[in-house]
């Protein structure tokens, strides 16, 4: 990729240096308009003002194109990345990875073992089961929430 980078940075300063002798090339190529069409712009080529502009422009995609490329090989090798030409991210290994986690979650339990949960023990928690339909309600509810039936 920093190859890459490379050559699309060195392409686009060569298209932006020499931008008038291309654009001058494409504008031969652009026929002039025929002589009994009532050219009412009175322009000779219909081209010519803007394509030293479009040139720089492709010049400067360029460029952005190559330092995007080159950015992203650089900073892909400082992350620790290098598993080939096109690999990024980190080289950490699948084991490292569920060892750090395993650290990081310890930390976040409780006394209990569970995520969240401090030293007061759980509250209980007593369902009711509606006669009419079987749907679970909380004890202290007087009407089932799916039926519509006193519990």
């Amino acid at each position: 990729m920093i190859i890459i980078g490379l050559v699309l940075i060195g392409a686009g300063l060569v298209v932006f240096r020499y931008s008038a002798y291309i654009a001058g090339q494409l504008d031969s190529y652009i026929s002039p308009p025929p002589a009994d069409s009532g050219n009412i712009t009175g322009l000779v080529s219909p081209g010519g003002w803007y394509l030293p502009y479009a040139v720089w422009g492709f010049g400067f995609t360029l460029i952005g194109l190559g330092g995007t490329m080159l950015r992203g090989a650089l900073m892909s090798t400082m992350m620790g990345g290098g598993g080939g030409a096109m690999a990024g991210g980190s080289s950490i290994s699948p084991d490292m990875i569920d060892t750090y986690m395993k650290q990081a979650l310890s930390g976040a339990r409780g006394t209990t073992g569970q995520p969240g949960t401090g030293s007061t023990p759980p509250k209980e928690v007593v369902k009711v089961k509606c006669r009419n339909c079987g749907n679970l309600e909380a004890d202290d509810a007087t009407y089932c929430r799916k039926c519509g039936e006193p519990l």
